[in-house]
């Protein structure tokens, strides 16, 4: 199985898109923004995997919004 085809569960999901914030961040350290998002997004272990529960809805509508029409753009 190569990279492009591995699958991951929505919480592993979860975890690389935080992983792939952080490394962005690491470049960008005066981003405020990516900051704030990265302390939202901290993984945990509770039953909302974040600590802000309400981005954990947020990101399942997204995974659920995969393949459903045009990506959003800024």
């Amino acid at each position: 199985m190569t990279d492009h085809e591995r699958l991951l569960t929505v919480q592993e999901a979860y975890e690389a898109a935080y992983r792939f914030v952080s490394q962005y961040f690491d470049r960008e350290r005066d981003s405020e923004a990516l900051q704030l998002m990265l302390v939202s997004m901290e993984p945990v272990d509770d039953y909302a995997m974040t600590s802000d529960p309400a981005s954990w809805e947020d990101w399942l509508e997204c995974v659920n919004d995969v393949g459903k029409g045009p990506l959003p753009r800024p």
